[in-house]
């Protein structure tokens, strides 16, 4: 019995750390529902001023009201972006994607 000791002992070790670390990945998995943002850049892209909307469901509702936005001002610059937040180190908003097709 004291040499099936440390062998039961290293399989309960080794079956935690996969049920801990199958737990982690569970959790881990984003379920989160995609949020986009519109950025229209209304003095030009570098100029750092820009209007920003949130909340939309999808790219195609993001793009119809930045080309709509861009074209009441003359046809500025315009991003939507996915999943953005606002970086305090770049003092600037961070997205997952960045795209004006």
């Amino acid at each position: 019995m004291q040499k099936l000791a440390p062998i039961l002992f290293v399989t309960l070790l080794f079956t935690g750390l996969v049920a801990a670390i199958f737990s982690i990945n569970q959790s881990e998995t984003s379920t989160a529902i995609q949020s986009w943002s519109a950025f229209i850049y209304k003095n030009g892209y570098n100029s750092g001023q820009y209007d920003k909307k949130d909340d939309f469901d999808s790219y195609q509702h993001c793009k119809l009201y930045a080309e709509k936005a861009s074209k009441q001002l003359d046809g500025v610059t315009w991003e939507c972006g996915l999943n953005c937040r606002f970086d305090s180190m770049r003092q600037g908003f961070h997205c997952d994607t960045m795209s004006n097709e």
